[in-house]
């Protein structure tokens, strides 16, 4: 008896196992997974003060017959311009499809809507396939690490190292942290819905 109930655990562990490594790769969303109203929410807070910066929103539209994102900025881009990065970046933001081991490069020019422009340079690497709890619920993500240097028409310079935590099941980044040396702050998805 010892012996079956033995036999039927480890089969549906190893069932759980298999399962697990097909899960860790993931296939550049595409624009029929998204639905008109789909909505995500983000809380980030001040990782020293634990102050909440800013709630940062997307939400699924359509213009001129293109399914876009609409940003809490009133911002309306191509699906592909969050997944893949601007065009005018010079290395790819994300490479797809992303799986635990992938390494590239990321090189980005780039200007803030106060003026200061600038560079970020960053060697990349998917280091895990994860469980991580944010307040939205828990989801299996890969934990996709950013590390590198920025600089800036000031003359400002210095580390920048991103973490992004993507979710297959929600098409999102449900947990973002970013260190900067000036910079210090963990986004953490709130809510995803979605409209029948």
């Amino acid at each position: 008896m010892r012996l079956e109930i033995f036999r039927g655990a480890f089969g549906a562990l190893l069932a759980a196992l298999a399962g697990m490594a097909a899960a860790q790769t993931a296939e550049l969303p595409t624009p029929d997974q998204f639905v008109v109203g789909e909505r995500w929410e983000w809380r980030r807070v001040d990782s020293r003060t634990k102050v909440e910066i800013s709630t940062p929103w997307r939400q699924v539209v359509t213009e001129a017959g293109e399914i876009k994102f609409q940003f809490d900025s009133g911002e309306v881009m191509p699906l592909s311009t969050l997944f893949l990065g601007f065009p005018t970046n010079k290395k790819p933001w994300r490479v797809w499809p992303l799986q635990v081991g992938a390494e590239w490069e990321f090189e980005a020019d780039w200007t803030r809507p106060d003026g200061v422009s600038g560079n970020t340079r960053q060697d990349v690497e998917v280091v895990a396939y994860e469980e991580v709890s944010v307040p939205a619920g828990t989801f299996m993500a890969f934990r996709i690490e950013h590390k590198g240097w920025y600089r800036n028409s000031r003359g400002g310079s210095g580390k920048q190292h991103d973490t992004y935590w993507y979710a297959p099941e929600v098409k999102a980044d449900v947990r973002r942290t970013r260190n900067d040396g000036y910079n210090y702050w963990d986004q953490e998805l709130v809510s995803h819905t979605r409209p029948n």
